[in-house]
């Protein structure tokens, strides 16, 4: 059976142009009773001022080149 998986861990909060980044250490899901367990990864956040929409990145570069260009994902840009 699969052991419940490991709450993330919430960081301090940054800032880029008055937008709020969260940024969280994402631990995996459940735990596998054998083999290898789920690989934990940083997760950056930011939520879209206009629609309240939250957006997440794998990196902080990603998160603040997202802000940088007001939420437009790179292939919704023209």
């Amino acid at each position: 059976m699969p052991k419940p998986p490991l709450a993330p861990d919430k960081l301090p909060t940054l800032d880029h142009q008055g937008i709020t980044i969260e940024a969280i250490h994402h631990h995996g899901f459940s735990m596998p009773d054998r083999g290898a367990a789920p690989r934990s990864r940083m997760l950056y956040g930011a939520r879209n001022p206009e629609d309240g929409e939250r957006h997440w990145r794998s990196t902080y570069e990603e998160i603040v080149f997202l802000i940088n260009r007001n939420f437009v994902a790179s292939g919704e840009a023209s």
